[in-house]
């Protein structure tokens, strides 16, 4: 990402930090106001949007990342729940968030077929083997064979 790009979203960010704020004011999650005290790390919506966007693209044990921004491995968990919520809604604002979930292959293909390329990234899982001779065969792809 660069420069611009990020000091472009740091207002979008922050306009959608403090509506998330209003909202559970609203709905009375806080019970306390912020007042005085020590003011934190991650004291500026700049700040903040760097530490989730550092979080999504090196994707850090809590401990490493805690240690990075001088966090405690609980109070880095938590951040980077509460900031990828204002992040997804700061890019729903900003209408670039990618639909993740589609009910059916038609409604996938209509909302590709406005790009040239679409990647897929898949992760492949490892799962138990089965016993059975015949479950074995099912599940054999056949392209892991190093021998032949």
């Amino acid at each position: 990402m660069s420069c611009q790009k990020f000091d472009d979203l740091v207002p979008v960010f922050a306009s959608a930090e403090d509506a998330r704020h209003q909202e559970r004011l609203q709905k009375k999650e806080i019970k306390r106001l912020p007042s005085g005290g020590h003011q934190g790390v991650l004291n500026t919506p700049r700040k903040r949007l760097f530490f989730v966007l550092y979080y999504l693209k090196t994707y850090p044990t809590f401990d490493v990342l805690g240690f990075h921004f001088g966090l405690s491995v609980g109070h880095a968990h938590d951040f980077i729940e509460t900031y990828l919520h204002v992040l997804e809604s700061a890019l729903k604002t900003l209408t670039v968030f990618p639909d993740r979930r589609f009910k059916d292959a038609a409604e996938f293909m209509q909302a590709v077929e406005k790009y040239d390329e679409v990647m897929i990234d898949g992760v492949e899982l490892p799962c138990v083997r089965p016993r059975d001779p015949d479950q074995q065969k099912d599940r054999y792809s056949g392209k892991k064979n190093a021998i032949r």
